[in-house]
């Protein structure tokens, strides 16, 4: 049985995916170069939040949710 607790981040995370399917794509290591700039956060932080992922390229917008999750768990931060 599901309560709504257990539902919130699998609707965050279905509203990621259908923001982010019109998005432009970058590699990863450009967005790794530029993570300061985008995401506010250093390249240890990025390789931290990043491990484990397997694509090649990533939206902004993936990444900035990657990140979240990465640095605050599940429920996020703000």
């Amino acid at each position: 049985m599901s309560t709504k607790k257990d539902e919130a981040p699998q609707r965050a995370d279905r509203n990621v995916a259908e923001a982010v399917k019109n998005e432009p794509k970058f590699a990863i290591e450009k967005l790794r170069d530029k993570s300061v700039q985008l995401f506010g956060v250093s390249q240890s932080t990025f390789d931290g939040a990043m491990y484990g992922h397997d694509g090649a390229e990533y939206t902004i917008r993936e990444v900035k949710a990657i990140i979240k999750r990465w640095l605050y768990g599940k429920g996020g931060k703000g």
